[in-house]
């Protein structure tokens, strides 16, 4: 036993020698440089863990967006799909139309391109409003009519257009001389299926002056006279001293000049003449557009080559060479 016992020792003793020849003093990582490690790893745990959480806020707000892009998108879609079956009703319901009552289909065809026409001249004149930025002057697509009204247009009896209004109604004889060759005949007449696919015609395009209440209605008659005047002179400059206004070749199936001038007076108000502003929104200037009615079925123009056709026998009609 005892020999065991001192065995045991012995080998105890080389072990201990062992690990002493071992140890390195060197090797041995100072306490501050260790606590400085560990305060180190701790924050950046901290600051993955910070960024952890904001890439998974990030990602569920991604994920908010995209329900919302993929619900508005739905909602476009939907719109879409509306627009177009009530495009298709309304083609169907043309068609049906035209196969019961072709005079009603190429009248509510009429109707629809002269919305369709007013609606472009209306959007035309307000940029041209915006860029000149003119204050004061308001335009608007009224039914068969574009409206110009506003305190900028025309002050208490004046008669004539100037400033402004006057450049505003000028551009708009440009634009609208941009339109009428898809609906008029003359020399500068040039209507084509592709522009005009319901070869729908203008017959009148009229140039109406108002006034406020002020004054009598006789010269109130003749100041709206000389406003439609000054909007006509405008819409349509002489050029030449021997030749008619360019404007004035367009034409109507019965070879009438399209541009006509009508003075009201303040026989047709639009607003209370109580106010200065029912006033100055009375002060105005109406292009209304009167469409070709045919008189019967045979005067529906079914292609470009029945317009020539129609115009000489409604010539004929009324008598004239």
């Amino acid at each position: 036993m005892t020999d065991m016992t001192v065995s045991f020792l012995f080998i105890v003793m080389i072990l201990l020698a062992f690990f002493a020849s071992q140890y390195n003093e060197k090797e041995v990582v100072p306490r501050p440089v260790h606590e400085t490690v560990v305060e180190e790893r701790d924050e950046a745990k901290k600051e993955t863990e910070r960024l952890m959480l904001s890439i998974a806020r990030l990602q569920a707000q991604i994920e908010s967006l995209e329900l919302q892009v993929a619900a508005r998108d739905a909602k476009i879609a939907e719109r879409d799909a509306k627009i177009a079956d009530l495009e298709r009703q309304l083609a169907e319901a043309l068609e049906k139309l035209r196969q019961r009552d072709p005079l009603e289909a190429y009248n509510a065809q009429s109707v629809r391109a002269r919305h369709d026409m007013i609606e472009r001249l209306a959007a035309a004149v307000r940029e041209d409003i915006a860029r000149e930025e003119i204050e004061g002057l308001d335009v608007s697509a009224q039914g068969d009519a574009l409206r110009f009204q506003g305190s900028g247009l025309f002050a208490s009896g004046q008669g004539g257009l100037s400033g402004n209004s006057l450049r505003i109604i000028r551009l708009l004889g440009e634009h609208l001389e941009g339109q009428l060759p898809c609906f008029t005949v003359g020399s500068r007449g040039a209507i084509s299926e592709t522009c005009n696919p319901d070869l729908v015609l203008i017959e009148t395009v009229q140039i109406e002056g108002h006034t406020d209440a002020d004054s009598s209605k006789t010269s109130n008659i003749d100041l709206s006279m000389r406003r439609a005047m000054s909007a006509f002179t405008a819409i349509a400059p002489d050029t030449s001293r021997n030749d008619a206004p360019p404007m004035l070749a367009f034409q109507n199936l019965l070879g009438q000049p399209v541009l006509a001038v009508a003075g009201y007076g303040e026989m047709r108000p639009i607003a209370g003449n109580d106010s200065p502003e029912g006033k100055a929104a009375n002060r105005r200037i109406d292009l209304r557009f009167i469409m070709y009615v045919p008189p019967g079925k045979d005067l529906i123009p079914q292609t470009v080559r029945d317009i020539s056709r129609i115009s000489a026998e409604l010539q004929r009609r009324r008598g004239q060479p």
